[in-house]
């Protein structure tokens, strides 16, 4: 055996130890095997749920999308007292390389709206539960809707593509392969700080309306456990 024989070997013996060591090991699975219609209330506050089909939707028939989650609701909360809610959740059991969470921007640029006002957020739970969400507009020649969105991988929550893809890979090294889920608010309104406080105070309100045990499946484990505490 020559040198160079024993340079491809060795070559070939690391990237097959690398590989090992990026296969995932352990499921982090928080929905298990309940059903979001179930686990998300149907009255938050001031808001009631109603029927409605006027959504922006990560999910279509024979889709990539619709390969790619497990579960998707949709729904429009109205209230007398505050502005109009869509909330649309979509969620995968496991996300990988192949499968990974559809973020708005993508979503509503696929169906001719352009997007604007990108930017990262905090929403405040309360118990010093601090949620990370990203805040965006997305325009079209018929409406404009400000939209409040966030990710949950495992128990990260992600709030850009790229980070997104560091947490999978950090996950992917300590050896977990985690299901992920979307939760997006939005309204139909011009943007303004007004707007996007409704829909922060809705998103505070929906995680607090909750079964403290369901929380999870939206918001990871950690910030869960600070709100049961």
């Amino acid at each position: 055996m020559n040198r160079r024989d024993v340079l491809i070997g060795s070559s070939l013996f690391a990237a097959a130890g690398a590989a090992a060591a990026l296969t995932p090991r352990t499921r982090l699975v928080l929905l298990g095997d309940r059903k979001l219609e179930d686990v998300i209330p149907k009255t938050v506050g001031n808001w009631h749920h109603v029927e409605s089909s006027a959504f922006v939707l990560p999910k279509t028939p024979g889709s990539l999308a619709d390969r790619l989650y497990s579960q998707t609701l949709s729904r429009l909360y109205l209230s007398q007292q505050n502005q109009p809610v869509m909330l649309v959740i979509a969620y995968g059991a496991v996300q990988n390389d192949l499968l990974q969470l559809h973020r708005p921007e993508a979503c509503y640029a696929a169906v001719g709206f352009t997007i604007s006002e990108s930017k990262p957020a905090t929403v405040n739970l309360g118990h010093n539960a601090l949620l990370p969400v990203r805040d965006l507009t997305a325009r079209s020649d018929s409406r404009v809707e400000p939209i409040s969105y966030w990710t949950r991988i495992g128990d990260d929550l992600p709030t850009s593509g790229s980070e997104q893809r560091m947490v999978k890979l950090r996950q992917q090294i300590k050896g977990f392969l985690s299901d992920g889920i979307l939760v997006r608010l939005s309204t139909v309104a011009e943007p303004s700080d007004a707007i996007f406080a409704e829909l922060a105070l809705f998103g505070t309100t929906l995680v607090q309306a909750m079964r403290p045990a369901d929380r999870a499946v939206l918001i990871g484990r950690p910030l869960a456990a600070k709100l049961a505490a």
